[in-house]
């Protein structure tokens, strides 16, 4: 009789799982994959963010192109555009070029713990992100702060230096209309008498000294207070007061690189002249200088690159100083303002594209054999 073997084979329940051996990632390498992936999300965030508002950008320009055309009465100042002097419009565009280089002196000056070639980098990206995504420098500011960061560079030093950049920039501005718009009402210089055309513009300037000064020596105070020395708002009250007092000490200083800010404000007053040169009836520079201020006020209104604002400003202050006919101003602002948006735009995109793959480089995790 034969005999039937039988074999039993044992299954493990279906609660239980197989247990795989357990791969042990070492500390050092999550951290470094970690910081890769971080790095990575945050470049293609602001390169998401570059690349819609260049496109964003070019929307705009469209529309006023249709405008100009659909418009009856800016029609005219289409047909002007096409009568602009070219060597002029050329000098327009090598003089944002210079205006772009004094930012990248002054930004040195303030972020001088950077390498060079990344600061000049940064300092591009920066631009370019001011001029084509929001008002304030505050998109600069985000792309600035993120790569600082990689940098080890401390939360409360990237606000303090921040603060020290936007005062060191805006303080020509605001300081040239105090010493412009006072010898003006006086007659001393060409332009207007008129005290709310000069002596208005100049009062707010000096307003404007002296508020940032008291504020920050109020946020000193307050931030020395018990209540706040720790949380977002001791950093922004230190950065505020630091920042406000190291460009005082910097402007005592004499800093050679001060000369910076002072080259990327009247380069780009220039290219205002410049552009009303092309047509041949240019107001003089002091008029210019009071008007800029004016336009370049509405950068503060929360307007992507200042759309619209920023030209009807312009033309309204050149128009309110005298500047005729209508038709070639609106022109000469809308030649200036495709020269100062499209420039630092075009050299900052670029700049960026190599500060994308400089950090992207180092931020790449090394994941070892």
């Amino acid at each position: 009789m034969a005999v039937a073997t039988v074999t039993t084979v044992v299954h493990p329940p279906a609660s239980e799982s197989v247990r795989m051996p357990r791969v042990v990632v070492p500390p050092d390498q999550r951290l470094r994959e970690d910081r890769g992936n971080d790095g990575a999300g945050a470049m293609a965030a602001h390169s998401r963010r570059l690349r819609n508002s260049i496109i964003s950008l070019t929307i705009f320009f469209a529309l006023i192109a249709a405008l100009l055309l659909a418009v009856p009465g800016l029609r005219a100042a289409a047909d002007h555009i096409s009568d602009a002097n070219m060597l002029w419009v050329l000098a327009g565009i090598g003089l944002e070029l210079v205006s772009c280089v004094g930012y990248v002196v002054v930004f040195e000056l303030v972020f001088g713990a950077l390498e060079r070639p990344l600061a000049r980098r940064l300092a591009l990206s920066e631009l370019a992100a001011n001029s084509a995504v929001s008002a304030s420098g505050i998109a600069g500011l985000a792309l600035g702060a993120w790569v600082l960061r990689t940098r080890g560079m401390s939360v409360t030093q990237i606000a303090r230096r921040s603060v020290l950049l936007f005062v060191l920039t805006s303080a020509v501005n605001v300081g040239a209309v105090l010493l412009i718009g006072i010898p003006m009402w006086l007659g001393l210089l060409p332009g207007s008498t008129n005290p709310r055309l000069t002596l208005l513009p100049a009062a707010a300037a000096l307003a404007t000294i002296l508020g940032t000064l008291l504020l920050a020596a109020w946020a000193r105070r307050a931030a020395a207070g018990r209540r706040l020395r720790r949380g977002r708002v001791a950093v922004a009250l230190h950065a505020l007061s630091e920042g406000v007092y190291d460009a005082v000490r910097s402007i005592r200083e004499h800093d050679w690189r001060l000369l910076g800010a002072v080259t990327y404000w009247l380069a780009d007053n220039l290219v205002l002249y410049a552009c009303l040169a092309a047509f041949g009836h240019p107001l003089s520079f002091w008029v210019v200088a009071m008007a800029y201020l004016v336009g370049m006020l509405a950068n503060s209104l929360p307007v992507p690159g200042g759309f619209l604002a920023v030209e009807g400003g312009l033309v309204g202050m050149l128009l309110l100083f005298g500047a005729r006919p209508a038709t070639q101003v609106i022109a000469a602002v809308l030649i200036y303002r495709a020269i100062s948006l499209w420039v630092p735009a075009v050299i900052g995109t670029v700049a960026f594209l190599r500060l994308r793959h400089e950090v992207g480089e180092q931020a790449e995790p090394r994941v070892s054999a």
